[in-house]
């Protein structure tokens, strides 16, 4: 008998149908981003720190579009080359974003846009994924859509500090491309080869675009294909030798485009591991989630922030990221409920699943969870690739949130068909309750950060730097007063490289942001590492004055000794 294919079981979709989950994502996106919208978008998502730096980022990557600046190299750290592997290099987010500047839009507002933009794609793909595939019934996919991009933890994330997540949206759209290569499934044509090689591609560049996302989305999917052979190992080794040309086709279409795509994460990143040795797993450690942040969705969140400021307080935000409680235990409870009445042999589809992804989730915990100074993330940080970057483990809980979701829509939908005829009402009731429930939960208060107009009043305050001058650095000011970022826009305003930098890493020998060693001090020992010969200055942010910066010649043989 030949095994139906993915796209013979898919639902259609109808223009009312889109059309009426487009209007519930333009509500939804209206709620999500209300922080922008209410204020004409003078605040825009992230923080002083981190978001202004990735908005940066976004910037130098135009700039390099446009033939004004080195890739590889953004003017900051001067003279250090190759920096732009020290923090995530937002390859995907690159045309996008040029297309918005050259519109006119400013850094920061094309920076949100983008955001929003991505938030569109996110739902299509989530919705189509539910209809076409999972197949749902359009009311459940509008919901999944809305579950999976914008969650409670990821809009906290966003908003509070790193819009650098928003990369998160990039995933459901690769799951998408992925599924649509292997819909005609054992069949293959050159178009679903193409699809399969375009997965790949994406996804080696999303390495280049957020590395969190694209290795804890690689985590999830080990921990969920490792249950998926645990539980139906034999069958899906007797698939493959049943159909050996048709899986490796596909396959090898996807690791081509993969190979394709890591060759630019090679060429920014690369350069970096040299120089640094990653993170140590004591610093893991120190950012690692307690037991008790299983609940911890932050102060913020409008249904249980009122419990987590009593039980856990305020916490550090990198561990209130939790996929909210009522989502979650609605899928245990129901998965549990359901395998007690469903068929053992063989299990339908529908209960493998949910299984998997309540593998997912149980597994991210155990993994990264901290109890004392132990955790289990000892182990991948020590055998996986890519895991020495990983320093905030809880972050995977972003990525975990997208296969609750799955799982609990595709219980819902198993629980409606099977309902009897005269059940079939409650039941509908209860799904609705059920979902009206975890959306309500996915509300969170955090509001945007970053002030916009404020930000491109300052800096287009800055008069331009003396003729003479070949690099500069700003004031030593307080610490944690934000200079370093402050001298990076002022570079890529002026095209004009700076010694000062903020990234996730930092060169060898730079300590211009290093509190244990007087700032004047730093410079000059940053330039005689460097041995930078090059007219120096430096601009005085409160007085907005530049001025020549010399290094004397007894200062610079002292700091070389």
């Amino acid at each position: 008998m030949p095994l139906p294919s993915l796209r013979d079981r898919a639902a259609e979709l109808t223009l009312p149908t889109l059309l009426i989950a487009l209007t519930a994502w333009l509500g939804a996106a209206a709620f999500a981003f209300r922080s922008s919208l209410l204020t004409s978008f003078d605040l825009v998502f992230g923080n002083g720190g981190d978001g202004r730096l990735i908005a940066y980022l976004h910037e130098h990557l135009f700039a390099a579009l446009m033939g004004r600046a080195e890739l590889l190299s953004p003017a900051f750290y001067f003279p250090q080359r190759n920096v732009l592997g020290y923090t995530d290099a937002f390859l995907l987010d690159a045309l996008p974003y040029a297309g918005l500047r050259k519109l006119g839009l400013d850094p920061f507002l094309a920076s949100q846009i983008l955001a929003i933009a991505l938030s569109l794609c996110c739902f299509t793909a989530s919705f189509l994924i539910g209809l076409r595939y999972l197949r749902l019934r359009p009311a459940l996919a509008i919901c999944a859509a809305v579950l999976a991009t914008f969650p409670s933890n990821l809009m906290f994330k966003t908003a509070e500090a790193h819009p650098n997540f928003f990369a998160l949206y990039y995933v459901p759209c690769l799951v998408l491309l992925a599924l649509w290569a292997v819909e005609d499934f054992p069949r293959w044509t050159k178009w679903s080869l193409l699809r399969a090689g375009g997965f790949g591609l994406g996804y080696g560049l999303l390495f280049a675009t957020s590395f969190y996302v694209a290795w804890l989305f690689a985590l999830t999917l080990l921990f969920g294909l490792g249950t998926i052979a645990m539980l139906r190992g034999r069958e899906a080794i007797a698939l493959l030798r049943r159909h050996p040309g048709s899986c490796a086709a596909p396959i090898g279409a996807a690791i081509a485009g993969f190979a394709i795509g890591a060759i630019p994460v090679l060429a920014i990143y690369l350069p970096a591991l040299h120089q640094q040795a990653g993170r140590s797993f004591r610093d893991y450690v120190s950012f690692a989630p307690f037991p008790k942040d299983l609940i911890n969705l932050g102060v913020h969140n409008m249904a249980w922030g009122w419990l987590v400021d009593r039980l856990i307080g305020d916490a550090q935000h990198e561990r209130a990221l939790a996929v909210t409680p009522l989502m979650t235990a609605a899928l245990v409870i129901l998965l549990l409920r359901l395998r007690r009445t469903a068929p053992a042999r063989p299990m339908p589809w529908q209960l493998l699943f949910a299984s998997v992804c309540v593998a997912v989730w149980g597994l991210s915990w155990l993994v990264t969870l901290r109890v004392g100074t132990f955790s289990a993330f000892w182990l991948p940080y020590h055998l996986v690739p890519g895991a020495v970057a990983i320093r905030a483990g809880d972050r995977i809980q972003l990525l975990v949130n997208l296969w609750v979701v799955a799982g609990l829509v595709v219980l819902l939908q198993y629980w409606l068909d099977c309902a009897p005829r005269a059940a079939g009402t409650r039941r509908k009731l209860i799904a609705g309750v059920v979902a009206a429930l975890c959306l309500i939960e996915q509300i969170n208060l955090q509001p945007a950060g970053l002030a916009r107009r404020v930000e491109l009043a300052q800096l287009a305050a800055v008069p331009a730097a003396p003729p003479q001058c070949r690099a500069f650095l700003v004031d030593a000011g307080t610490p944690f007063d934000g200079k370093q970022l402050d001298a990076m826009w002022i570079s890529a305003k002026l095209e004009l490289p700076t010694l000062n930098g903020d990234s996730g890493w930092a060169p060898p020998g730079w300590r211009l942001s290093d509190p244990a060693i007087a700032y004047d001090e730093a410079v000059r020992l940053w330039i005689t590492t460097t041995n930078l010969n090059v007219p120096l200055c430096r601009y005085d942010r409160g007085t907005r004055q530049w001025s020549a910066y010399t290094l004397q010649a007894d200062e610079g043989i002292a700091d070389r000794r």
